[in-house]
């Protein structure tokens, strides 16, 4: 039998994403909400006026003006974010009905500012009666005394900071503010004390560049993943393991003030202006490849590199390098402007010249990360197909420029930059996944294994996703030193895809683990204007990698934003 799961609600009229959770339920097979909890809470609706003084009554005057400003900024807001079709429908209300749920109406006892709950002794009742597993909090302020032990799974809830770096609020606002690269949240399982619940669950996205495009983001990708979380509790599956805690540091967070609020203000117009006017004038991100010969991947001064010219009106990225006949060639994403779509062209280097040799794969959907391997003595070829929703493997028929499609052995699959590869006595795919419909492909981590590398059944890793971090979960690459192999990275940062590249030490790889050591980190300097990397491969004794800078297109063909 399913379990039984309850959500805690201030009212049955809900966010977007409280929808989309009670959806994502109806698809498991081990639990269902069947309950709505639902806070009846005084709100003096006699007027707006009794509403403003009790507002300043529970708060004060001054946190009240910041709570107004705020307010109209979000409203502001929300404007630009239902013009973005991905996004158009989060501030959107659902209506629940009382006939899908058994709904408990319950009264809590607030604090005298309003922040903490307790119920009466015939509310727990209520809610005990109900035979609930878990209980989900959707709504209502900081839960105090025995509501919190009520079900024998007790209580979850949604933290969308990180709660070692943020806590309070508002969601995704102070990471915008102080313009950091990544944005978290926590899957948390509620205590008595304040900020003392066992983290279940932690994951980073890149930060937007304003709150409610960020806000929209993070609820969008990490909703699935407090789906998951339930599942797994209620399927009898070991619990979750408690992530470890450490000292907390920094304030506690909280409406920004008026000044703060228009600080806010005029840090995102300054952004937008400057967006807006790189973009009138022509300039916009342009990637490009560039090259050393070196012993060791890791004794390089990367400025020392010699640059790959972009072709007229297209530009190179993804760079991988194969050393094969006593010669160094260089497959590479060669993007046109003008049809929007990318192929997979070939560059030969030697000591003293860089040639193009032509196109070894084209396709009538864009092509980029040419990822090489051997199997059998044979080579191939494993794209990025995004476009597809699949994973393909293309095989050399005569190298360099003659290749064939081999087979799909991921279908309905919305992957980028897989990385295929044996270790110990099974073949891996390394794959960046995107779950929630919104291109995020910079921020998890999916292992995968199989009997060898064209299998179509392919089993997940235990703890997928391995990492959820936008500083470090996209591929970038894969360096192999006997038996030592080194994951290149990509870190994101605020606004900006590829803004910097890391290597990591696999150092443990089985069925049920996965642990890496980063070895180094590189936000690049390296070349005048540049403002990111995110390929790095070696062989052979040449390295590549790929670097972005702010340059102006020909013929006004603008770059896209790469996903």
């Amino acid at each position: 039998m399913k379990k039984k799961v309850g959500i805690l609600i201030n009212s049955t009229r809900v966010s977007k994403q409280i929808n989309d959770l009670l959806q994502l339920s109806l698809k498991s097979d081990n639990y269902e909400i069947t309950t709505l909890i639902v806070n009846n809470i005084d709100k003096n609706d006699e007027n707006i006026i009794s509403q403003i003084f009790l507002h300043i009554i529970r708060r004060d005057l001054l946190k009240f003006l910041s709570a107004t400003v705020f307010k109209i900024i979000c409203k502001i807001e929300s404007f630009a974010i239902k013009r973005l079709r991905k996004f158009s429908t989060f501030y959107d209300k659902h209506e629940l009905f009382e006939n899908q749920y058994e709904v408990i109406n319950v009264k809590p006892l607030l604090s005298k500012r309003g922040f903490e709950y307790t119920y009466e002794k015939s509310d727990i009742e209520k809610i005990k009666n109900a035979k609930l597993d878990l209980l989900i909090r959707a709504g209502s302020g900081i839960l105090k005394g025995e509501i919190l032990t009520v079900c024998p799974n007790g209580i979850i809830s949604f933290h969308h900071a990180d709660n070692d770096i943020n806590r309070g609020g508002p969601p995704g606002f102070w990471e915008v503010y102080e313009r950091n690269p990544r944005t978290g949240f926590i899957i948390q399982r509620l205590k008595e004390e304040l900020d003392g619940g066992d983290v279940l669950y932690k994951g980073f996205v890149a930060t937007s560049w304003y709150y409610s495009l960020n806000l929209a983001k993070l609820y969008e990708i990490s909703n699935p993943f407090f789906h998951s979380v339930i599942d797994d509790i209620t399927s009898g599956k070991p619990s979750p393991s408690v992530k470890k805690k450490s000292p907390y540091s920094f304030p506690l967070y909280s409406t920004p003030s008026v000044s703060q609020s228009l600080v806010y203000l005029m840090k995102t117009t300054i952004f937008f202006f400057r967006k807006s006017l790189r973009k009138i004038s022509g300039k916009s991100y342009r990637w490009g490849v560039a090259y050393q010969f070196v012993d060791s991947w890791q004794d390089v001064a990367l400025w020392r590199s010699t640059k790959i010219p972009n072709p007229k009106n297209r530009f190179l990225a993804d760079p991988f390098v194969i050393y094969r006949n006593g010669e160094h060639y260089c497959f590479v994403e060669d993007y046109d402007y003008a049809i929007k779509k990318g192929k997979i062209s070939v560059y030969k280097i030697t000591s003293g010249s860089n040639k193009d040799l032509g196109v070894a794969l084209i396709e009538d959907f864009h092509l980029s990360y040419p990822y090489l391997f051997e199997f059998d003595d044979e080579l191939y070829m494993c794209p990025e197909t995004t476009e597809k929703c699949e994973i393909r493997i293309y095989k050399c028929v005569d190298f360099p420029l003659k290749w064939v499609f081999h087979k799909t052995i991921m279908r309905d699959v919305s992957a980028a930059d897989t990385t295929i590869f044996p270790y110990g006595d099974k073949w891996w795919i390394f794959t960046n996944l995107d779950k929630s419909l919104v291109k995020d492909y910079g921020s998890q981590l999916h292992i995968f294994y199989g009997t060898d590398p064209f299998t179509e059944n392919w089993t997940p890793h235990y703890k997928n996703p391995v990492i959820f971090d936008s500083l470090k979960a996209r591929n970038g690459g894969l360096i192999t030193e006997e038996d030592v192999i080194y994951r290149a990275y990509q870190r994101q940062g605020f606004d900006m895809y590829g803004e910097g590249v890391g290597v990591a030490k696999i150092n443990t790889l089985t069925t049920s683990e996965y642990s890496e050591e980063v070895i180094f980190e590189n936000v690049p300097s390296f070349f005048k204007n540049i403002k990111g990397t995110h390929t790095y491969n070696f062989d052979g004794g040449l390295l590549v990698f790929d670097y972005c800078e702010i340059a102006k297109i020909k013929n006004g063909l603008k770059t896209p934003k790469l996903d």
